[in-house]
């Protein structure tokens, strides 16, 4: 009787374990979060009618967000990026430079003390409407997703004029959602 009540006792501790690190782990792949985004965009050494790998770092805050098993209401990120090739003026009407893979973000969550993540991540370089893309690598929302949509603009017309001048400026608007 003491056995059978020994491994009755052992396998409720292993299914109540096992339905425990179930829970946990729905719980840490349910999270997510959609957010209205806009920020900065500088260019080096800038683009011109020259083929020249691109530095991009993009600077941007995040508002209006909205998410499932988050308290997150926004925040900043960096994101440092660099094209993969040589590009021109050119990239800009069409569908877009792509970044190396290195390229990397850091998010910092508000409300202050949400933490902060880093990811890499992805935004072609063009003035057409682009997708986002990444992976959350630590922090919060670790291993969920980077996805949305922005619409870049740049400052200054690029190879035009006398004396041409390098785009070095921009901005952008949209949206991202990690999940």
């Amino acid at each position: 009787m003491r056995i059978k009540f020994a491994r009755l006792s052992a396998l409720t501790a292993l299914i109540s374990a096992f339905g425990l690190m179930t829970a946990f782990a729905a719980s840490a792949s349910a999270d997510s979060i959609t957010c209205n985004t806009k920020g900065s965009i500088k260019l080096s050494p800038g683009l011109s009618e020259k083929p020249t790998v691109q530095n991009v770092q993009l600077k941007g805050t995040l508002s209006s967000c909205t998410g499932t098993e988050t308290t997150v209401t926004g925040g900043k990120y960096n994101a440092h990026l660099k094209t993969a090739e040589p590009v021109t003026c050119a990239a800009l009407s069409s569908s877009g430079a792509a970044e190396t893979p290195e390229s990397g973000i850091i998010f910092k969550w508000a409300p202050h003390g949400g933490g902060n993540s880093l990811g890499t991540f992805s935004m072609p370089l063009t003035e057409l409407l682009s997708t986002l893309s990444g992976k959350i690598t630590s922090g919060p929302f670790n291993e969920d997703t980077i996805s949305g949509n922005v619409l870049q603009s740049y400052s200054g017309k690029c190879g035009e004029g006398k004396k041409p001048k390098k785009v070095k400026n921009g901005s952008y608007t949209g949206s991202i959602t990690v999940s």
